[in-house]
């Protein structure tokens, strides 16, 4: 009887132990199953949000990648107009040099002008009204002063030929011979530029004045010449003076050779001279 009691004791505490091992196993799994029901949302939210962060930033890149294309065609569209308005620039920049210099040449002009207007004025003032240049006229109308005060001994005369004392001969002459005593003043006969000085056998010293249009006057048997090569010399200024005569005309005596050359052709003066 005690040894039953006993073994119904020992297996009703065994019953016991299984029914509260198996009660505390129940709660603790119980416990699990409501905290992770409770996790869950908030894991989905964490998982939500991740996905609303990254859509929202794929959102703000697209955005932002379209805005930042939108600045770069503005700005490549402002370098364009930079460029074409930096080259349309260069073009008036280059135009207005081209005109510029263009005009220069029309300015020097109008200032070479108005300076030619203020020599001509101050020259004319000096020569009491009469305009002066450089450069030389001379024509069949134009006229020849008296070189030098004297009569003519021998004539101009291309057409027959005439005698000459001195030689003891008849041959052809070119010029006409006035006779003068010696140191007799020569003046200029007609206006011109001096080109030549030198000395010749028949002559002596003579000079050679060019009178322009292919004209050209030669004075001989000079002595004290007052001008030099490359004056302009005015009509009745002193050349020079009557010089004692050459080998040539000893027996005509002291004299002025004066020829007139129309391109290097002998003319007669006497068809000039006043």
């Amino acid at each position: 009887m005690h040894k039953n009691q006993k073994g119904f004791l020992i297996a009703l505490c065994l019953c016991m132990l299984s029914l509260s091992g198996i009660f505390g196993v129940y709660q603790y799994r119980k416990g699990l199953s409501s905290e992770p029901q409770k996790e869950i949302p908030k894991q989905s939210a964490q998982v939500e949000e991740p996905k609303e962060t990254e859509k929202e930033a794929a959102n703000s890149r697209g955005a932002v990648a379209q805005a930042d294309t939108k600045e770069k065609e503005a700005e490549q569209a402002k370098i364009d107009t930079e460029e074409d308005i930096y080259d349309i620039g260069e073009a008036e920049l280059a135009k207005a040099e081209t005109e510029t210099q263009e005009e220069i040449p029309e300015e020097e002009e109008s200032v070479g002008e108005e300076e030619n207007e203020e020599t001509e004025e101050e020259e004319v003032e000096e020569t009491g009204g009469q305009v002066q240049s450089d450069r030389l006229s001379f024509s069949e109308s134009s006229k020849l002063l008296w070189p030098v005060n004297g009569d003519v001994i021998l004539n101009y005369s291309m057409d027959k030929s005439i005698y000459f004392s001195t030689l003891n001969q008849y041959k052809y002459h070119p010029a006409i011979v006035i006779s003068a005593p010696v140191g007799s003043e020569v003046q200029c006969a007609a206006r011109g530029k001096v080109s030549e000085i030198s000395v010749d056998e028949e002559t002596g010293t003579t000079l050679y004045m060019e009178l322009g249009d292919g004209y050209e006057a030669v004075y001989g048997q000079l002595k004290e010449v007052a001008v030099e090569e490359g004056d302009i010399v005015e009509p009745g200024r002193l050349l020079g003076y009557v010089s004692e005569p050459t080998k040539y005309y000893t027996l005509e005596g002291s004299n002025l050779y004066f020829q007139l050359l129309k391109k290097n052709e002998p003319v007669n003066p006497m068809g000039f001279i006043e």
